[in-house]
């Protein structure tokens, strides 16, 4: 009867998920209650046997025990078994739908208020119940979405302060200077201390107060954007939750964390946002006060009016990201910021010193003594010879075409070359034009005469050009000028690659463009890579329109790159709201 009153207590448990505590008291009943029943039923005390038959009663009952121990260890084992069994399909069910949860209730799951906020204890939520919970009302009878967006926008950490920190500090540094971001920096282990609703005040005090409107919207819209789309944790899930929602539905995302002009461009271009609700920095006389308004984003009036003002657009279709701007290319942890501030002394003076050997010493030992100055030039690829054909019968020189990356590229391609080149560029600043250890001559679109000033100067030697006429970090092609097509009867391709692991060698801001090859030669080891390609030939062609893109789309190839046809008049709209166009001495030749 023991056996058969475990084993009944084992199946009715094993459909259960016991504790570790009662796990063990299962373990000890299959064992040891075989052993209970055996010497309740079949066993004597030895005083009660009589003598003489004593080891005759312990061979017979030692057989029955053997069998209850044997039983005993098989009933173990079809319950462990049974029960590891239940606990595998369990938990894949569970792994399902946790995977349901995050695919389908991705928007509803981060609303705001308390009303719509997951209760980690509760089963899923159906997926029709989900969206619903995502979706409310505004007066004018039309659907809207609204997503909490602060999770999506920051990666996890134990620190509030250093989650927020990168963001803040690069609004600091790229709309303040550099002196800003080091009072932010010098301030954070007290930020540290503070709750997190005095960190964000704080934080808007530092780098906000003072600070001119159109500066820090312009940082919003050119800076911050790239920043949020190499850190922000859930980018890819929140582009997807976005555009699987219906296109005649109104999607406005929230955020706590950040004032609305830190985040508004990024969450409306580039993840398909139609209208965006946070915290506003009060502001006067084109300045801001560095003091934020009070947290209304609960508000179901302001809801509603930022809604009803919102234009539905044809679709929630998020654009990728071509163009951006400022200084620093590294993500401006506290302790990757702290790092900087120390490095910046010997990067100016490392930068002094890399001007001073390509624009004083011989170019027989510049190449050398650059080398030992942290500079690294990587060519690949044979440059083409005057037995390789001649450039054209019109000039004696060879026509250099590469994409744009800094003001060094033509430098870097006369390193690789060995001998001097001449350039031309469209925007040329005075200390550029000065401090360049080659020729450079100033583009004035206007085509005749930049056709004869690239023509007078393929008379006297080489020439390098940028068809495109302005830089592009990411991986894209502007469009091609095809002026360059009509000079020569052959065109020498040349993918050009430039490394920065600290400060971008671009920027459009006026004020500090000027010190663009600066800042790239202020990189700790600041790299180049120059790779000489087949040569293109003009001849034959329909247009010089056709020989520009087929020039475009071999460079795009060898570097891995994507074609457009975007021009340098598009970049300067969205970078710095205008075309472009410098004033240029039309006289100069």
């Amino acid at each position: 009867m023991g056996l058969i009153h475990a084993s009944s207590r084992t199946n009715s448990l094993a459909g259960l998920r016991p504790s570790a505590r009662s796990l063990a008291r299962l373990r000890f009943v299959v064992v040891f209650a075989p052993f209970k029943s055996c010497s309740e039923r079949d066993l004597v005390s030895d005083s009660a046997r009589p003598r003489g038959v004593a080891g005759a009663g312990h061979k017979s009952e030692l057989a029955p025990l053997l069998q209850c121990e044997l039983r005993s260890e098989a009933k173990e084992g079809a319950v462990m078994e049974a029960y590891m069994a239940t606990s595998t399909k369990r938990f894949a069910t569970r792994v399902l739908n946790l995977h349901r949860l995050v695919k389908t209730n991705l928007v509803a799951g981060l609303l705001f208020g308390r009303r719509h906020q997951l209760d980690a204890r509760a089963p899923p939520t159906p997926k029709g119940a989900a969206q619903s919970a995502a979706q409310m009302r505004v007066p004018d009878g039309n659907k809207a979405s609204v997503v909490d967006v602060d999770r999506l926008l920051q990666k996890p950490s134990s620190s509030s302060a250093a989650t927020m920190f990168p963001p803040f500090f690069l609004l600091a540094v790229e709309a303040g200077g550099f002196l800003r971001g080091l009072v932010l920096l010098a301030l954070y282990p007290a930020l540290r201390l503070l709750t997190q609703g005095i960190q964000l005040k704080v934080m808007v005090m530092v780098c906000f107060f003072g600070l001119c409107r159109k500066e820090a919207a312009r940082v919003g819209r050119v800076v911050l954007p790239k920043y949020f789309f190499r850190e922000a944790p859930d980018m890819k899930a929140l582009q997807e939750a976005v555009a699987s929602l219906p296109k005649e539905m109104t999607v406005a995302a929230v955020t706590r964390s950040f004032p609305t002009v830190m985040v508004e461009t990024f969450l409306k271009e580039y993840d398909g946002f139609d209208a965006v609700v946070g915290r506003k920095v009060k502001s006067g006389r084109g300045y801001f006060a560095g003091v934020m308004d009070d947290d209304d984003t609960k508000d179901m009036e302001r809801f509603s009016a930022i809604l009803n003002k919102t234009e539905k657009s044809a679709g929630h279709n998020p654009k990728p990201l071509i163009f951006h701007d400022g200084r620093l290319a590294f993500t401006p942890t506290p302790a990757a910021a702290l790092a900087m501030y120390v490095y910046l002394p010997l990067g100016v003076a490392l930068s002094v010193i890399r001007i001073a050997i390509y624009t004083l010493l011989p170019r027989s030992v510049t190449g050398v003594v650059a080398a030992l100055a942290g500079v690294r030039l990587r060519v690949t690829g044979g440059p083409p010879t005057a037995e390789d054909g001649c450039a054209g019968e019109r000039n004696a020189g060879r026509l250099y075409a590469c994409n744009h990356c800094t003001l060094l590229d033509a430098i870097a391609i006369s390193s690789a070359l060995g001998k001097p080149v001449s350039s031309v560029c469209y925007s040329l600043g005075r200390l550029s034009e000065i401090l360049s250890p080659i020729p450079l001559q100033r583009l004035t679109r206007d085509r005749e005469e930049d056709r004869r000033r690239m023509a007078s100067l393929l008379s006297r030697g080489d020439v390098v050009v940028c068809p495109e006429g302005t830089t592009c970090r990411e991986h894209y092609l502007l469009r091609f000028s095809p002026l360059f097509a009509e000079l020569v009867d052959e065109v020498s391709p040349v993918a050009v690659h430039a490394g920065a692991s600290m400060f971008y060698g671009t920027s459009t801001a006026p004020l500090t463009k000027c010190f663009d090859s600066v800042f790239f030669l202020m990189n700790p080891l600041p790299e180049y890579s120059v790779n000489f390609l087949e040569p293109v030939p003009t001849t034959g062609a329909s247009s010089s329109i056709e020989v520009a893109n087929r020039v475009q789309r071999v460079l795009a190839d060898a570097l891995g790159y994507k074609a457009t046809a975007l021009t340098r008049k598009d970049k300067y709209l969205m970078l710095a709201g205008n075309e472009g166009v410098v004033a240029t001495n039309r006289s100069k030749s």
